[in-house]
């Protein structure tokens, strides 16, 4: 509703409704739109490891080698359930969408992390198949565990080997510093253009036509929930290159 008044003394006014039914209807359709690509960006991660293992197992079975295989289930299906685990988390977090954003006091404490244990958790689960080729290194002993919460660093983790291995990644690195404030992921994929770099973390940007274009976004999110700080770097050709800076425990 818009309201003028005739002149200065009170004559009367003007008012002007208009029915913006259409226009909050086409607000909600693009609101809807948005979530239902966040909840299949979210879905489309654990599937992938989950097919993976099962793919495993068919080769390993097929090879009709029963002791092999009975170790190879147990180990793989152990994988597979800590991915049906997360997906049921994500399940549960997109139903409490609506409630409002909890505020620091409310979010789960940070806790200390082994980055390098954590990150070969998540690479074992992509490294059943046969390519890209992955891999963790750890500077000289064992480096201090950082300050975050691990189910959100496994988060973080499959987002960027997810984005590894849709850039056409032949072999993925995953490097712990010594210090344990830095974990890079590093690829040999595509690469990103320089003109487009400033935009990877906006959410809905994706340099891939089947991407949603959320899974950068939602790792800074979490990153600096933790506190920690967020890079990428890229070139054209040769691959891609991005820098967790965290802090360490006490």
């Amino acid at each position: 509703m818009q309201l003028a008044l005739l002149g200065a003394a009170p004559d009367g006014c003007v008012i002007a409704l208009d029915d913006a039914t259409d226009l909050t209807r086409a607000a909600r359709v693009l609101a809807w739109g948005e979530m239902a690509r966040q909840v299949a960006h979210e879905i489309k991660n654990p599937l992938t490891p989950i097919r993976l293992g099962i793919q495993h197992l068919q080769r390993v079975r097929g090879k009709g080698q029963a002791t092999t295989f009975d170790a190879t289930l147990k180990e793989t299906s152990e994988r597979i359930l800590a991915e049906i685990d997360r997906l049921d988390g994500i399940a549960r977090a997109f139903s409490r969408f609506g409630a409002p954003h909890p505020s620091d006091a409310e979010q789960l404490p940070l806790e200390p992390v082994d980055l390098a244990a954590t990150a070969r958790e998540v690479v074992q689960l992509y490294d059943l198949g046969a390519t890209p080729r992955f891999e963790v290194r750890t500077g000289n002993g064992a480096p201090p565990p950082a300050l975050a919460r691990k189910d959100e660093v496994k988060e973080v983790l499959v987002n960027l080997l997810e984005n590894a291995r849709n850039a056409d990644a032949r072999r993925v690195t995953v490097q712990v510093a010594a210090n344990g404030r830095q974990l890079v992921v590093a690829d040999d994929g595509r690469g990103i253009a320089s003109e487009v770099l400033p935009r990877v973390f906006e959410p809905t940007f994706s340099t891939t036509s089947s991407g949603a274009g959320l899974g950068l976004a939602i790792a800074r999110r979490l990153v600096e929930s933790w506190g920690g700080v967020i890079t990428l770097e890229s070139v054209p050709g040769k691959g891609t290159r991005v820098t967790l800076t965290l802090q360490t425990a006490p």
